[in-house]
């Protein structure tokens, strides 16, 4: 008669081993997911980061001089920077300060001012060798 009330009592603990480690795996993917959302939300940020620092350096005005110019905008934490190419091309990037994330637009001198390019717009350095796709100088911020 007492293996009855065993056997019950073992299947009573092998359900709670089995609930046990079902919570145990939840928390898991939780964590997990947790962490994906925090990388997605940052990417969020960094990208309108550097979508807004784009938008801001095509208001600003750019010295007609050949090679990179960069302006930083404190109270935002943007940084636009210009390279001006010899055949008259230009490309503008934007990036928050501090964020890898970085987007480029090709745009089209004017004097002292750019207009962006129907169609400029990309998201990496169109630039053909990665090491030409950092600005080479530093310009005072405004």
């Amino acid at each position: 008669m007492n293996q009855r009330g065993n056997s019950t009592l073992g299947m009573v603990l092998m359900l709670l081993l089995l609930g046990s480690l079902t919570l145990h795996a939840s928390r898991t993917q939780l964590a997990l997911g947790m962490v994906l959302v925090a990388d997605e939300q940052q990417h969020h940020k960094d990208f309108w980061q550097a979508q807004a620092a784009l938008q801001w350096g095509l208001t600003q005005s750019w010295p007609a001089v050949v090679g990179w110019q960069c302006q930083t905008w404190a109270p935002q934490q943007w940084r636009s920077c210009l390279l001006r190419m010899e055949e008259g091309n230009a490309v503008l990037s934007g990036q928050g300060e501090g964020r890898e994330l970085r987007l480029w637009q090709w745009v089209s001198p004017q004097g002292q001012t750019v207009q962006p390019q129907r169609h400029g717009w990309l998201d990496f350095c169109p630039l053909g060798k990665p090491e030409n796709c950092q600005p080479q100088t530093e310009s005072a911020g405004l």
